[in-house]
């Protein structure tokens, strides 16, 4: 048991014998079962794990399609040929640099 822990649990002690008589019977035994459940459902096998590989999955999804967005736009604007895609392109770019200067 780390010191912090301990000082919490302390804390909590503290909290329960100052606030022993506010809230009526029923209404703390209500809290004591949501809070009971809502443990349960944070401390399943999977649970915590399916959800940190689900962020990173979608982060790295985000990054990649990011990166090729980049990628085209970059051999759209370098190519010989005119591309409404990269003309769009530009004129959004364009038009971005133009309110950057105008929040200044």
């Amino acid at each position: 048991m780390t010191s912090q822990h301990r000082a919490a649990r302390g804390v909590d002690e503290l909290l329960r014998k100052a606030l022993a008589d506010d809230l009526p019977g029923d209404v703390a035994e209500g809290m004591r079962e949501r809070i009971g459940r809502f443990r349960a459902e944070r401390t399943e096998e999977g649970e915590a794990a399916g959800g940190a590989w689900a962020w990173f999955f979608r982060r790295t999804v985000w990054a990649a399609l990011s990166i090729l967005m980049l990628i085209a736009g970059i051999l759209l604007q370098g190519a010989k040929s005119p591309s409404p895609l990269a003309d769009r392109i530009a004129s959004i770019k364009a038009a971005g640099s133009g309110v950057e200067q105008i929040r200044r």
